[in-house]
């Protein structure tokens, strides 16, 4: 039995502050980088099992949180082939429900990145055809008893930390688009004000690679930015 109400359709509290203390960075990853990463991961996993990997280390370094707090990463997950039946890529609207790693702070920092990617694969493994139709049959219930499912979206201003969120857009074709005079010469998002928020897409650069977009508090940019590309 899932508690969907409890996951799903219950808002997160949390602190807000004013949107001007939360800045949108964009940290640029290439192809060599991510090969590195892989390298030191153990068993096979996927780029952006890898690279939330890492973000995951680094945001948490950055924080300065204290070693016995517990850090959660919401993962979005295209539950398309996932259903039983699975449901056709061209399905019109999102299909998508979340995945919830959770480490405590030294064990996302000192834990290798083999153990930290299972950490992520685990989770979101759990976000199976059994999942997906428990949360369809909940959704049927509460809507048979008239009863009212509470939107999730957080406010502006308002930060996640300790935890975080993130959405893949690695499979994402943005840059084959053309409205007829061509593909286009970048790809960005406007800014983001909630703190913790992450997004990962593939990089127009030349060499390609992968773009980070991440909002973060305006304290820890400094840091964040001197230590995401250590590893």
């Amino acid at each position: 039995v899932f508690d969907h109400r409890s996951v799903e359709f219950t808002c997160r509290e949390g602190t807000v502050v004013p949107v001007e203390r939360i800045k949108n960075l964009t940290v640029h990853f290439t192809a060599e980088f991510v090969a590195k990463l892989k390298a030191r991961v153990c068993a096979r996993c996927s780029t952006f099992q890898c690279l939330l990997a890492h973000v995951w280390k680094k945001i948490t370094a950055a924080r300065g949180l204290k070693p016995e707090e517990f850090t959660t990463v919401r993962v979005a997950v295209n539950c398309r082939s996932r259903a039983e039946p699975p449901v056709p890529m061209n399905f019109f609207g999102n299909m998508v429900l979340w995945a919830f790693p959770r480490l405590q702070v030294r064990d996302v920092l000192n834990s290798s990145y083999s153990s930290v990617v299972e950490t992520i694969r685990d989770a979101v493994a759990r976000i199976d055809g059994e999942y997906v139709q428990s949360f369809v049959d909940f959704g049927g219930v509460a809507n048979a008893n008239g009863q009212e499912l509470i939107a999730t979206t957080v406010p502006a201003g308002s930060m996640l930390c300790p935890d975080a969120e993130v959405d893949s857009w690695l499979r994402f074709g943005f840059h084959q688009l053309d409205f007829g005079t061509g593909e286009p010469a970048a790809f960005l998002l406007p800014d983001w004000p909630v703190e913790g928020i992450m997004f990962l897409v593939p990089s127009h650069k030349a060499n390609g690679g992968f773009d980070l977009f991440i909002s973060i508090a305006e304290e820890h940019v400094a840091t964040f930015q001197q230590i995401c590309y250590l590893t």
